[in-house]
């Protein structure tokens, strides 16, 4: 079957979110139908910010991606000195004293790489609103995650628009890392030990906690009661794992996006969904005849995925994020995409792997 090849777009930050009236939901449905076709039939497949022709590589879909050189395969073990031991699994490089100024990336690093290819490629997610989702009237992603790759870029370019965006599902958030196709991967990835052996991680900017999705007639209050019933996460996830822990047994189902669960819930074919309480909260904003029910299953903090082989990188972002959490910028982009959790959450507190 052939690729389908995805239209360029730009992106923003912080756009504000369009409102929908009943006239317009049959333009938004076939515009996000498209979306959704294009995104399978590419794969795992790039989409562009306005960048200059010259700065633009082929699109490709992750699969035919060779690995980056010197880049441990896929599921290879750590290196000694990385991630075997594992220690605090939250915890990440330390900043650099003084960081390097926007457009001035030390000669030799792959910070300097980034500078002169011209843009940051990140993998974000396209259907996980309000964290990673493609704007059926803009097809702009937008979200948390991606407004926190925008500024990601800024600080290395000392502009927007430097920011090359890649649709990516749950499972391939480690491999697209690994292979070398991204240099970033914002996508709400729980860090823990297992994965820190095959990837880097930044410090936490996001602590979450796995909840259940069912619909208002269920009788069932939380996973305790949908034993044997089939439940639906993301695959490559590690909801995953706590489903199939649970005393209850619930039938575990697995789908490559975890939009395509409440599909599943709204036509009777599975009876619960569980994933993180903002992403359902989230789904239960689409659909009202849903709601969260049960308690915290899981703590869930989530981190930037960086390749293995560049710390300076991984120190950088640590940076950034710093930055984002001291000077008000992360409780403005709580307040913007998850304006509905009350109380609000509170501010990580960076914990780093030489202390503080």
């Amino acid at each position: 079957m052939p690729k389908t090849p995805i239209t360029p777009i730009t992106t923003t930050s912080m756009t504000p979110m369009t409102p929908i009236t009943p006239m317009m939901l049959p333009r938004v449905i076939a515009v996000a139908v498209a979306v959704l076709l294009a995104l399978a039939g590419a794969g795992c497949a790039t989409v562009d910010a306005g960048l200059p022709a010259q700065a633009r590589p082929l699109v490709t879909t992750a699969a035919a991606s060779p690995p980056a050189p010197g880049a441990p395969a896929p599921g290879a073990p750590a290196p000694a000195g990385g991630a075997a031991g594992c220690g605090d699994p939250q915890a990440s490089l330390r900043p650099p004293p003084v960081p390097p100024a926007p457009g001035a990336m030390p000669a030799g690093t792959f910070l300097a790489t980034i500078q002169h290819r011209g843009y940051l490629r990140a993998a974000v997610l396209a259907d996980v609103p309000p964290f990673g989702s493609i704007n059926a009237f803009t097809g702009q992603f937008e979200g948390f995650d991606v407004d926190l790759a925008n500024r990601i870029g800024r600080a290395i370019f000392g502009a927007d628009g430097h920011v090359r965006f890649r649709a990516t599902t749950y499972a391939e958030r480690i491999p697209v890392l690994q292979r070398g196709d991204v240099d970033i991967v914002v996508a709400t990835m729980t860090t823990n030990c297992e994965r820190r052996r095959q990837i880097d991680f930044s410090t936490v900017y996001w602590y979450e906690t796995q909840r259940v999705l069912v619909p208002l007639d269920s009788p069932a209050r939380g996973l305790d009661d949908l034993g044997g019933q089939p439940v639906c996460t993301a695959a490559g996830t590690t909801t995953v794992d706590t489903l199939r822990r649970a005393p209850s047994h619930p039938l575990v189902r697995t789908v490559p996006n975890i939009a395509d669960c409440l599909v599943l819930l709204q036509s009777g074919q599975v009876a619960g969904i569980t994933t993180t309480s903002a992403v359902l909260a989230g789904m239960a904003a689409q659909d009202p005849r849903v709601h969260l029910v049960g308690p915290g299953l899981s703590n869930e903090p989530d981190a930037i995925g960086v390749a293995r082989g560049h710390p300076e990188l991984t120190r950088f972002v640590n940076g950034v994020l710093a930055d984002v959490l001291r000077d008000g910028t992360w409780a403005a982009l709580v307040q913007h995409w998850l304006p509905a959790l009350r109380p609000p959450p509170a501010v990580p507190v960076p914990r780093y792997t030489d202390g503080g």
